[in-house]
């Protein structure tokens, strides 16, 4: 990605700090340390990690949608190359739900509690879906303007719809359900959770427009005074004396909380960028560029250790300092991991494993 766009890589590599503290933290804690409310504070603030995935997700494809708006338009490379990348990420998604290492004995020997599961949405299957409606989208409108049109559309549907979408969940065929909803158990639907994708997607676009115009530092500042305007919106429209919909899940469904959560992340994203664009030089080796640019990989292998490899950890007391010690070394060892494949991604395979050191010709 361009040096422009640097500041998605330190956005990205942010959410990646957050969510491997809050996993970490979540999984081994001991549990009355866990029933405190500094914990639930903390559990409030680690929330914003998913949603801040999908804002992310939203943001890079708008920016490639847009670049490359023409190529996407038919069945060029580009699109093919495109459709790869959401396939690889959806069958990521899913494997990380097998309930067992082996297909075969998936399917002859899974419940229909696990089968439940495995179809469950999580982040992943999210941001997949939702960049493949992106995609759709893009090859349906065609033109820019209609694109953006439908983005907003979409995204608006997806947030407004959500508590009545919620409600009436266990009425719709279950796979339905599994995909919009959160009375199956996922953790990340559609409804509303692609609005934050969506939102992305919308942001990147303007940035972009801006750019063209010469006008990028006049953007900026109004997406710095609409962050902190939707996050307050979003707090006293809360407070009114009368409630839109039924009881809802507040934490899941509010229209309310997502505008408070995306005026948050855009405002991370915006630190991003100015410390880019006007703090200390990010040359040389920086952990959370690092971590930012392979955040699909860190996201695998920290799940990976933190619910599987380390597991045997949580037959142990977990306090405070010893959880603080397990976060400290799970993401050094992420950072490490990020490190190496960034500078060996570039280079095939086969030229990484026959590599050797030059040798003097003299000798």
């Amino acid at each position: 990605m361009k040096a422009r766009y640097q500041f998605l890589d330190v956005y990205r590599g942010i959410v990646v700090l957050l969510m491997i503290q809050g996993h970490v933290v979540r999984e081994f804690l001991l549990e009355p340390l866990q029933n405190t409310a500094s914990f639930r504070l903390h559990e409030l603030f680690h929330g914003i990690t998913g949603p801040g995935f999908l804002f992310g997700a939203g943001i890079t494809f708008g920016i490639t949608a847009q670049t490359r708006w023409n190529d996407y338009l038919s069945f060029s490379p580009s699109l093919w190359k495109r459709v790869k990348k959401i396939v690889l990420l959806l069958g990521i998604a899913y494997a990380l739900h097998l309930p067992f290492l082996s297909l075969s004995k998936t399917l002859t020997h899974a419940t229909a509690e696990q089968w439940n599961d495995l179809w469950n949405f999580d982040v992943l299957q999210c941001i997949g879906f939702g960049i493949l409606i992106l995609q759709l989208t893009v090859i349906s409108m065609r033109k820019e303007r209609w694109f953006v049109f439908s983005l907003a559309t979409l995204m608006v549907v997806a947030l407004y719809s959500a508590p009545w979408v919620w409600r009436e969940g266990g009425s719709i065929p279950q796979f339905l359900s599994n995909a919009l909803t959160g009375s199956t158990g996922s953790t990340y639907p559609l409804i509303p959770n692609a609005a934050f994708l969506f939102a992305g997607a919308l942001v990147s676009y303007e940035f972009l427009r801006s750019v063209k115009l010469g006008k990028e530092a006049q953007f900026v500042k109004r997406l710095a005074i609409a962050a902190v305007g939707l996050h307050v919106l979003g707090f006293a429209l809360d407070k009114l004396p009368f409630q839109t919909y039924a009881p809802y899940d507040y934490w899941s469904t509010s229209p309310n909380f997502f505008l408070m959560r995306i005026g948050l992340l855009t405002g991370v994203m915006l630190a991003g960028y100015a410390w880019c664009r006007w703090g200390p030089a990010l040359w040389g080796f920086s952990p959370v560029i690092e971590l930012g640019r392979q955040s699909l990989l860190v996201y695998w292998v920290h799940v990976q250790l933190a619910y599987g490899g380390l597991s045997i950890l949580k037959k142990r007391a977990q306090d405070i300092p010893t959880a603080t010690a397990g976060v400290i070394a799970l993401t050094l060892a992420m950072i490490a991991l990020a490190a190496f494949r960034n500078r060996t991604q570039a280079r095939p395979f086969r030229e990484w494993v026959s590599w050797r050191p030059a040798t003097n010709a003299s000798t």
